[in-house]
C-alpha cells in the first residue's frame, strides 16, 4: 500500500505540472510537453561544390510517442530553405552526387526502408532499390556511375535433431531460439542470429544490385578510391572475430576483379581509412590494442599500398575520428573533443594542427553528451564545412564556416526559436574545482533555476553521466533544463575516466572503475557547498549506465545524500560481464582476469559490496528490455535494499533498451520520477 501511494504521488506530481499551461505569450519556463515541441538536426552534408547544404531535421510527434526525421535543404548562406521530405517517417545516409545535383538517401517512407535520390534541379524523388534489409553508409563513386552501400546478412539458423512440424491447423508452443554464437544479443534489438555485413553496389537508375563481399565477416567504413576503380573498408578477419571486437584491419577490393588486399597486419584496430584525392595515401585512425578500457584513438598515414605506416602528432591528447581529406592531398580535418566542448581541427601533414571550428555537437537532446562517431560535419570541395552547432540554451542547429584562419560561423538554422522564445531556460555556468584526492583539475556546469535567486537557498542535484569514457559538455540538455525549471541546481561534471582532457585523465580509471573518480564527484559537491545558496541539507545524486554505478558506489560510501535516484547500473561486475550485450569486449578490457579467475577483483569495484552501508533512501529505473545493463543487475540492488530495510523502489520501464528515452514520453516520465522521488524526501518548510 505504501508502495502504492508513492507511485500515485509521482504521477499526480507529473500530471498537475504539466497542466499548469502558460498563457499565449507568455514567457514560463521549460515544461514537460515541450519535449514535443523541440527539433535538432542531424547529418548535415554539404554538395561538393559547397553551394547547398541537406540535413536531417528532427521532431517529435506527441500522437505516436515517437522520434522522426525530413530532408531539408538550405543555400550556404542560409537562403531558400526548403522541406524535401515530409511526414512522420525516418531518413538517413544523406550523400551528394559528385555533379552537385542528386542526394542519396534511405528512407523507411515505403514500409521498408530503401535508397531515394532527390533530384535537386528537377525538385523530384524516386527510389532505386528494393532491398530485404536495411541499407546505411550511402557514397557515390566519383565518377557518379554507382553508389556503394553497406547491409547486413542473417547467417543460416542452427538446426538441432530431428524434430517434426506441428499438424496443420495445430497450435504448438512457438519454436525455440537456438543460439551457438557469441555475440547473440544487442541493445535496441533484443535477440539476434548470426549476421554479417556486405558491401554493395547500386547504380544511380536502380537496377540490379551488385554485392562486392561475401563472407561470414563484418565489412564496414567503405570509401572510394579517386579513380572508382576500387574501396578501401574495415573488416575484422580474426579467428575468433567475435572475440576480438577491436582487431580490425583494412582491406582494398578491386571493384571489376572483385580481388581483395589486406594493407594492415599486427594488432587492430585501424579504423575509418580514406584515400587522398591524388589517390597516393590512406588515413586511417587507431592504436596499438594493449586491451584497457581507454586508450587513446590517433591519427595515422601510410602508402596506398600499406607501407610506410606512420603518425601524425597532433600534439593534442585527444581522440581523433572522422577524417576527411582537403581537395589538394595536403591536409586532413579531423574531430575531437577538447574540455568537453566538440572541435573540428585542421592539420597540413605537418604535425601543425589549428583549429577550425568549436561547439561541434548538440545532436543528442536528452543529455549533453556527444557521441564519438558520429557525423557532425561535412567538406566541400572548395573548403567550406557545414556542421551541426551546439550550446546550452539549443540543440543542434546547422552552421557553415571556412578554414581560413578567421574561424568565422555562420549560423543557418534557429529551428527552437518560436519555442523558446516563450520559455525562460536555466543559466548554465562552467565550474573548475580541484579534486580532493590528488588536486587534479576537474570541470563541470551548473544549471539554475530560470528565475534563480542567491538570496535564496535550493536543493542541488548532481547527475553523472555513463561511459565512462565520454564527456559530458555546454550542450543542450532537456532533461537538464527541466530539472533546473522544477528548482533544482544542477551541477554535473568530467571525473576522471572522462575524455577530451588527455589520456592520463581518461585512463586512470583502467582497471580501477570505480575509484577516485568518486572523490573528484564529492569534490564537485563540496564545492558547490561553498555558495550560500545551495541548503546543505537537500543534497541528491543520479546517474545513468556508468553513473548509475557511479551513483550506487557513492550512497554505498556516504550518507550526505537525501536520496539517490540510479537509473540502468552495473552493480555486480561478475554478473555483468557475462550477461551484457558486448560482453567480449567488458570482460577483456575492464579486468585483468576473467570472473571465475579473480572473482574479488570484480566484487570489490562492485557496488553490491557496499550495499551494506546504504541508508539512502534510493529508487531504481532500468529498461526491461535493456541488454547493455540487464535488469537483473538493478533487480538485485532493489532486493538488497530491501532486505535491508532501507527505503526503495524499483520503476520497470516496458519496451525500453538501454536507451530509455529513445520514446518522448519515457524521457518525460524519467524526469517526473527522479524529481518526484527526490521532491519527497526534501525538507518540508
Amino acid at each position: 500500500m505504501r508502495f502504492l501511494l508513492i507511485l500515485t504521488f509521482l504521477f499526480g506530481l507529473l500530471i498537475s505540472s504539466t497542466q499548469l499551461s502558460a498563457q499565449d505569450n507568455d514567457i514560463v519556463p521549460i515544461d514537460y510537453l515541450d519535449v514535443f515541441d523541440m527539433q535538432y538536426i542531424t547529418e548535415p552534408s554539404i554538395s561538393p561544390d559547397g553551394e547547398k547544404i541537406t540535413y536531417l531535421r528532427n521532431h517529435f510527434d506527441i500522437m505516436t510517442d515517437r522520434q522522426y526525421t525530413n530532408l531539408w535543404l538550405v543555400q550556404s548562406d542560409g537562403s531558400e530553405e526548403r522541406a524535401l521530405t515530409s511526414g512522420n517517417h525516418s531518413r538517413s545516409s544523406l550523400a551528394w552526387s559528385p555533379d552537385n545535383r542528386y542526394i542519396a538517401f534511405v528512407s523507411n517512407a515505403e514500409e521498408s526502408a530503401q535508397i531515394f535520390l532527390f533530384d535537386v534541379e528537377a525538385g523530384t524523388k524516386h527510389r532505386i532499390s528494393n532491398l530485404e534489409r536495411a541499407p546505411s553508409s550511402l557514397s557515390w563513386s566519383p565518377d557518379g556511375n554507382w553508389i556503394l552501400f553497406q547491409k547486413s546478412l542473417p547467417a543460416d539458423p542452427s538446426q538441432l535433431g530431428n524434430i517434426p512440424s506441428p499438424p496443420d491447423g495445430a497450435e504448438w508452443a512457438a519454436e525455440s531460439t537456438l543460439i551457438d554464437h557469441p555475440v547473440y544479443k544487442a541493445d535496441g534489438a533484443g535477440i539476434i542470429g548470426q549476421s554479417s555485413t556486405q558491401l554493395f553496389l547500386i547504380a544511380p537508375d536502380g537496377g540490379a544490385v551488385r554485392q562486392l563481399t561475401d563472407n561470414s565477416y563484418n565489412n564496414t567504413h567503405a570509401s572510394w578510391a579517386p579513380d572508382s576503380q576500387s574501396i578501401i573498408f574495415n573488416s575484422n578477419r580474426s579467428e575468433n572475430s567475435a572475440l576480438e571486437p577491436l582487431n580490425t584491419h583494412i582491406f582494398e577490393l578491386e571493384i571489376e576483379s572483385g580481388n581483395e588486399t589486406k594493407l594492415t597486419h599486427g594488432q587492430g584496430p585501424h579504423s575509418e581509412p580514406i584515400i587522398s584525392p591524388d589517390g597516393t595515401t590512406i588515413a586511417f585512425t587507431g592504436f596499438e590494442d594493449q586491451f584497457k578500457g581507454y586508450q587513446l584513438t590517433r591519427l595515422f598515414l601510410m602508402d596506398r599500398d600499406g607501407s610506410n605506416i606512420r603518425e601524425i602528432n597532433t600534439g593534442l591528447d585527444h581522440d581523433i575520428g572522422n577524417v576527411k581529406w582537403n581537395e589538394g592531398s595536403d591536409g586532413l580535418h579531423f574531430q575531437y573533443n577538447h574540455h568537453g566542448v566538440g572541435h573540428i581541427g585542421y592539420t597540413d601533414l605537418n604535425e601543425s594542427v589549428t583549429v577550425v571550428a568549436e561547439n561541434v555537437g548538440g545532436t543528442v537532446w536528452g543529455l549533453p553528451w556527444l557521441p564519438f562517431n558520429g557525423n557532425y560535419y561535412s567538406l566541400a570541395d572548395n573548403g567550406r564545412i557545414a556542421f551541426a552547432l551546439s550550446s546550452p540554451y539549443h540543440p543542434a542547429d546547422l552552421a557553415v564556416t571556412v578554414n581560413d584562419g578567421n574561424r568565422d560561423v555562420n549560423r543557418l538554422t534557429n529551428l527552437n526559436e518560436t519555442l523558446f522564445s516563450t520559455r525562460t531556460l536555466g543559466k548554465v555556468e562552467e565550474v573548475w574545482y580541484k579534486s580532493s584526492y590528488d588536486g587534479w583539475d576537474v570541470q563541470g556546469w551548473v544549471v539554475y533555476p530560470p528565475d534563480f535567486d542567491p538570496g535564496k537557498q535550493y536543493p542541488l542535484l548532481m547527475e553523472i553521466h555513463g561511459g565512462p569514457h565520454i564527456d559530458y559538455g555546454p550542450r543542450f540538455s532537456a532533461e537538464m533544463q527541466l530539472k533546473a525549471a522544477k528548482g533544482y541546481v544542477v551541477i554535473y561534471t568530467n571525473p576522471r575516466g572522462s575524455t577530451s582532457y588527455g589520456s592520463d585523465f581518461a585512463s586512470y580509471i583502467n582497471f580501477a572503475y570505480p575509484g577516485r573518480d568518486y572523490d573528484d564527484l564529492m569534490s564537485g559537491i563540496d564545492h558547490m557547498l561553498e555558495r550560500d545558496y545551495i541548503n546543505p541539507d537537500e543534497l541528491f545524486i543520479t546517474g545513468g549506465s556508468g553513473g548509475g554505478l557511479l551513483a550506487a558506489w557513492s550512497i554505498g560510501k556516504t550518507d550526505r545524500f537525501r536520496a539517490a535516484v540510479i537509473t540502468k547500473p552495473v552493480i555486480n561486475w561478475y554478473s555483468f560481464v557475462l550477461t551484457a550485450d558486448a560482453y567480449p569486449r567488458f570482460s577483456q578490457y575492464w579486468f585483468t582476469e576473467m570472473p571465475w579467475n579473480d572473482p574479488m577483483q570484480h566484487i570489490e569495484r562492485s557496488p553490491i559490496s557496499l550495499v551494506g552501508n546504504v541508508t539512502t533512501p534510493t529508487m531504481l529505473l532500468t529498461g526491461e528490455d535493456d541488454h547493455r545493463t540487464p535488469i537483473g543487475e538493478t533487480e538485485q540492488y532493489y532486493q538488497a535494499l530491501q532486505l535491508q530495510g532501507v527505503e526503495s523502489m524499483l520503476i520497470r520501464v516496458p519496451e525500453a533498451s538501454h536507451f530509455i528515452s529513445a520514446r518522448p514520453s519515457n524521457l518525460i516520465r524519467k524526469v517526473g520520477y527522479i524529481l518526484g522521488w527526490f521532491d519527497r524526501y526534501r525538507e518540508q518548510e
